[in-house]
C-alpha cells in the first residue's frame, strides 16, 4: 500500500477498534489497572468522535466487567461509555449463546466472565456441583481468566472434554503489554494444560485474533469489516486479526511489538499503518481527512 493509498484508506475508515493495554494505557495489571494513560490516547478517541467515526475499545483480558474497565478508563481521562468496551468474555458469551442456545456450558472465569454469560442467558453448569460428583452433560467448556483454577477444576473440565465437550479459550496469548513485570496470560495457560491432560489438539480461540472477535466488533460498530481499522500494540493479536478479516491493520509501538518487528514480520501480520504514539495516529487521520475527506 502506497502512502497515498494509506491516506485514502484512513479517510474511508468509518470505525476504529482500539486495543487498551499497550495502546491506550500501560500498566502491570489487566486493562490498564493501576497504570497510566499513553500520549495521545484521549485525543485519539476524541478525534474519532469529532470526525463522525464509530469506535470501540477491546482488551483481551476477562478479569473485569466492561463497566469497570470503562470507569477506570474514564478516571484516567479516556472518555469511553460502558457499551463500547469489549472483552473476550463479551465475544465468548455472544458466540456461545448463538452456537449452543440453551445447551449446558461449563465456564471457568471470574466476575468479568460470569457477568457477561449471565447477562446473555447462557445455561451455565454448576461447577461446584460437578466437582462434588454430579457429572453433568456439557456441550462446551469455555476457559477465561480463572486464577483459582486448581486440581478439582482441571478434573471436571478434562472429564467434560473427554466426554465430547468442545473446548474454547477466550485468549491464548502468553502475555500482555506491561509496564515493569511480565503480565502472564492465564486463560491460555489453563487451555494448554487441558490440551496436555486430555491429549487433544482441538480448541478454538474466541478473543483476539479470532474472526469471531472481528464479527462482534463489526456488529457493535454497525460497520462493514473493510471499513474498520484495528489499532493495537501486538502484531499477532491485532494486526493479524485485521489482515485476516479484511480490515485495515494498525500498529502502535508503545507495547509488545516494535517498528522493527513490523518491518520483518510475515505478510499476514504486517500492519498497513505503523505509528510510534497515538498522537502520531491522530496526525495520520488528520492529514488523510484534510487531503481526501469531503
Amino acid at each position: 500500500m502506497t502512502s497515498t493509498e494509506l491516506l485514502q484508506s484512513l479517510t474511508n475508515t468509518n470505525g476504529v477498534m482500539f486495543d487498551i493495554d499497550g495502546c491506550l494505557v500501560i500498566s502491570d495489571g489487566p486493562a490498564g489497572q493501576d497504570g497510566r494513560i499513553l500520549d495521545g490516547a484521549a485525543e485519539a478517541i476524541e478525534y474519532m468522535k469529532s470526525s463522525g467515526r464509530k469506535y470501540c475499545v477491546y482488551t483481551n483480558g476477562t478479569a473485569q466487567k466492561p463497566s469497570d474497565i470503562a470507569a477506570h478508563l474514564r478516571e484516567l481521562g479516556i472518555d469511553v461509555p460502558d457499551e463500547l468496551v469489549l472483552t473476550p468474555a463479551v465475544v465468548a458469551a455472544e458466540v456461545i449463546k448463538d452456537m449452543y442456545g440453551d445447551k449446558p456450558i461449563m465456564m471457568f472465569g471470574g466476575e468479568g466472565m460470569l457477568y457477561d454469560f449471565v447477562k446473555r442467558g447462557v445455561n451455565l453448569v454448576d461447577i461446584d456441583a460437578a466437582i462434588k460428583g454430579s457429572k453433568p452433560e456439557v456441550a462446551a467448556v469455555v476457559i477465561g481468566w480463572d486464577t483459582d483454577f486448581g486440581k478439582p477444576k482441571i478434573q471436571v473440565a478434562a472429564e467434560a472434554i473427554l466426554a465430547g465437550a468442545a473446548l474454547y479459550c477466550t485468549s491464548f496469548s502468553p502475555a500482555f503489554a506491561s509496564k515493569d513485570r511480565l503480565n502472564v496470560g492465564v486463560s491460555g495457560f489453563i487451555t494448554a494444560g487441558l490440551l496436555f491432560v486430555t491429549e487433544t489438539t482441538e480448541f478454538e480461540v474466541l478473543g483476539k485474533p479470532s474472526q469471531h472477535s472481528m464479527n462482534i466488533i463489526s456488529r457493535i460498530l454497525d460497520t462493514p469489516i473493510p471499513e474498520i481499522l484495528v489499532i493495537g500494540d501486538d502484531l499477532y493479536l491485532e494486526a493479524s486479526m485485521a489482515r485476516k478479516s479484511g480490515a485495515v491493520a494498525g500498529l502502535v509501538t508503545t507495547g509488545t511489538s516494535s517498528a522493527a518487528d513490523a518491518e520483518k514480520c510475515a505478510p499476514e501480520l504486517k500492519p498497513h499503518l505503523v505509528v510510534d504514539s497515538m498522537l502520531e495516529f491522530v496526525a495520520a487521520f488528520s492529514d488523510a481527512d484534510a487531503q481526501f475527506r469531503k
